[in-house]
């Protein structure tokens, strides 16, 4: 009877183990799910069509030209506001260009991508723009799986689901299913733009994610794995004249006097521009692979890296970077962040984008010693284009906000353009 009675006890407490065993092999997560959206060749290559009432929605890079501020509605084109007073933005247009996501300005001609296409645009009328001139296919690393469909961008959603141990996508914060992105809403990628003003107030400042840029007569764009540049000493006429081909993971670009800094979510190339149609690449400084948005000023480096699904790294960290010899840059100092992103420097200070965490505003006169003078907490941020020592323009996920930072340990909002407005 014993024997029974142990034999029961023994398979009751494997039941019990085996469903505890059950309950934490099921998981309910939230996901972010990206689902694509594809165009063929004809309905992207049209006519700008201008809109007055879209809204702000899913904000990607900014850029300040004379009066007005341009932010990226991603993958979908581009909104125009005057700025002139900034206490009072003022909306005043959007251009539909599919595919969208960088832009650059001169001689009131604007370049942007459009899914494969760079097309030259005359904002002499902002109200009215022109395409001047579109060169088909200039992206020829774009990955397209379909002859006919091209990806243009993606639309952003929320879902739960319940997932098993027998789902190949347990445990996993990113994966592709049935054609479509799901990323882990708590680690999944943010909506993701250096000061870049090179003394030519015909051209503009963009952010410090860019990937286009404009110096002097030259147009430089990047992609995948390259560097190149167009001449646009006519701007309305731009001409192909060179490639690089540098590694994969190029995410962005900085000009600084005769250089150009390409940031790499494996470290920084340096360029040396003296001849401007072939830059020469004359050496590199490697890092953990994260993602890595570049400022200089003088002979110092900045450069943030953060870990996250999209970055693949491990690292949250600003690298203080020596370039007295562009030939072999030196690390000085890495500190220690919360999830850095974009950057912008301006008079001995670096303002610092932390995407869920706001922003800082470090002091970094002495780059052995690094001091945080503020930190905005209750904002989303990801980008800075820092215009003078007294106006900051922020980008993020909640839209656009412009600071007067005339004592940078008391930032103050001006002015804000929110989502959905």
């Amino acid at each position: 009877m014993k024997n029974v009675f142990f034999y029961f006890l023994a398979l009751s407490i494997l039941l019990s183990f085996q469903s505890c065993l059950e309950d934490k092999c099921t998981e309910q997560r939230e996901f972010t799910l990206y689902t694509p959206v594809y165009m063929t060749k004809a309905q992207f290559r049209k006519d700008i069509e201008v809109e007055t009432t879209r809204k702000l929605e899913n904000p990607g890079k900014m850029y300040f030209y004379n009066q007005y501020l341009f932010i990226n509605e991603q993958g979908k084109g581009i909104h125009i506001y005057d700025i002139n007073d900034e206490t009072n933005p003022k909306k005043i247009s959007f251009y539909d260009i599919p595919g969208n996501f960088d832009i650059a300005v001169k001689d009131n001609i604007l370049y942007a991508d459009n899914v494969i296409d760079l097309v030259a645009i005359d904002i002499t009328d902002i109200s009215q723009p022109k395409t001047v001139k579109r060169i088909e296919d200039y992206n020829n690393q774009y990955l397209n799986y379909d002859p006919q469909l091209y990806y243009v961008y993606s639309v952003r959603s929320n879902q739960t689901q319940i997932l098993d141990c027998s789902n190949p996508n347990f445990g996993r914060g990113e994966f592709i299913e049935n054609g479509q992105t799901f990323f882990d809403s708590n680690s999944g990628p943010k909506s993701t733009v250096i000061n870049s003003s090179n003394g030519n107030n015909t051209t503009g400042l963009a952010g410090s994610f860019a990937k286009f840029a404009v110096v002097n007569d030259y147009l430089y764009t990047i992609d995948y794995n390259s560097l190149k540049s167009y001449l646009v000493s006519n701007p309305s006429d731009p001409q192909f004249k060179y490639k690089n081909q540098i590694g994969w993971g190029i995410e962005t670009i900085f000009p600084y006097g005769d250089k150009l800094f390409v940031g790499s979510n494996s470290g920084m190339f340096i360029f040396d521009n003296k001849n401007p149609e072939a830059p020469v690449l004359l050496s590199s400084f490697d890092h953990a692979r994260a993602c890595d948005p570049v400022v200089v000023n003088g002979n110092i480096a900045y450069v943030t890296l953060r870990n996250g699904n999209e970055c693949q790294g491990f690292e949250n960290q600003l690298d203080v970077i020596d370039i007295t010899n562009v030939l072999q840059p030196k690390l000085i100092k890495s500190y220690p962040m919360k999830n850095p992103h974009g950057l912008s420097y301006s008079d001995g200070k670096i303002y610092l984008a932390e995407g869920e965490y706001g922003f800082k505003v470090l002091d970094v006169k002495d780059p052995n010693s690094v001091n945080e003078l503020c930190s905005i907490n209750d904002i989303h941020s990801y980008d800075m284009i820092s215009l003078n020592d007294k106006r900051l323009f922020m980008i993020g996920d909640d839209g656009f906000y412009q600071f007067n930072v005339s004592d940078p340990r008391h930032p103050k909002i001006v002015s804000t353009i929110k989502i959905n407005e």
